[in-house]
């Protein structure tokens, strides 16, 4: 395992690269509420045949944050990708891309980005949609005239409430430093993190280093996403995996994906959002062989 500090524009961030570079390699996107920790047991397990990199993305944990407007923009947050990247396996080095929460949405644009895609030999994708693909699931649905499809985009308004908590100014900074620490452990053992694991040893410092300055990521891209990618243009191929109990992202915002993906499977597991914790086994199981075969066919 080695360390390495990454300069991307005018941050400095936080790269651990586990295994052995003759390997395959594999990149490993967290979400938010997290940092790279949250990986950890696919590290351990994919480490033993990979070169694994996981990283804190910009103004998360050992990451640096930026003190440019704009500095959480889709735009930004690919380039920070291609940094590591470069710094990792060459400028002409691929990866197999691995994407949760925000790190499956902001991996769905690296994939469906020309200027990027072609740094990608696989995506895996779980409980993270790609934005534009997100609002045209909602508007087909409001405008079909259907009673049950205008009630399922509804549904995932409901579900998307902590969008609208973090567009409130101050407020969820203030929820963060004053009761980080709890507010972050009890979302994350309700759903799907167990109690003992150890990623949930972490010190109220350690939570607002993970929280506070990516809360960004909500207010500068819902409404300034990513353009439509045109029919069957993302030729990376691409595994879908669904925890059926996801209380945040719904499973049927993944319906039209087929019209935009060249090579799509897609994987149901029983678990909820951290299903990757929950259920680790099961989801590194589908990632390797998913990544076997796509090693095997190139």
């Amino acid at each position: 395992m080695r360390d390495l500090i990454v300069s991307s524009d005018d941050v400095d961030l936080y790269v651990k690269v586990d295994g052995e570079s003759r390997n395959p390699t594999v990149l490993l996107l967290h979400g938010f509420p997290d940092n790279h920790a949250s990986w950890h047991h696919q590290v351990e397990t994919l480490k033993q045949t990979f070169q694994v990199i996981t990283f804190d993305m910009r103004g998360v944990g050992n990451s640096t944050p930026s003190a440019k407007q704009n500095a959480y923009h889709m735009d930004h947050m690919l380039a920070d990708i291609d940094a590591v990247l470069n710094a990792t396996v060459g400028a002409e080095g691929r990866v197999h891309l691995v994407g949760h929460d925000w790190g499956s949405v902001i991996g769905w644009s690296f994939v469906s980005t020309p200027r990027y895609a072609h740094r990608v030999i696989s995506y895996t994708s779980m409980s993270g949609p790609h934005l534009r693909l997100m609002l045209d699931w909602a508007r087909r649905n409001l405008i079909s005239g259907n009673p049950k499809r205008i009630a399922q985009a509804l549904q995932q308004g409901v579900f998307s409430w902590y969008v609208y908590l973090f567009n409130v100014p101050l407020l969820p900074e203030l929820l963060f430093k004053q009761f980080g620490r709890s507010i972050w452990r009890a979302l994350l053992k309700a759903n799907g993190v167990d109690g003992e694991d150890s990623y949930l040893n972490t010190t109220q410092l350690g939570v607002e280093k993970t929280c506070l300055n990516p809360i960004e990521l909500y207010r500068q891209n819902p409404l300034n996403p990513p353009p439509l990618p045109a029919k069957k243009s993302i030729i990376v191929p691409v595994q879908l995996i669904i925890p059926r109990a996801d209380r945040f992202i719904s499973h049927q915002l993944f319906e039209f994906y087929d019209e935009y993906i060249k090579t799509l499977e897609q994987h149901v597991i029983e678990g909820k959002h951290w299903a990757h914790h929950s259920h680790h086994q099961c989801f590194n199981q589908y990632l390797m062989q998913f990544i076997d075969r796509i090693e095997r066919s190139a």
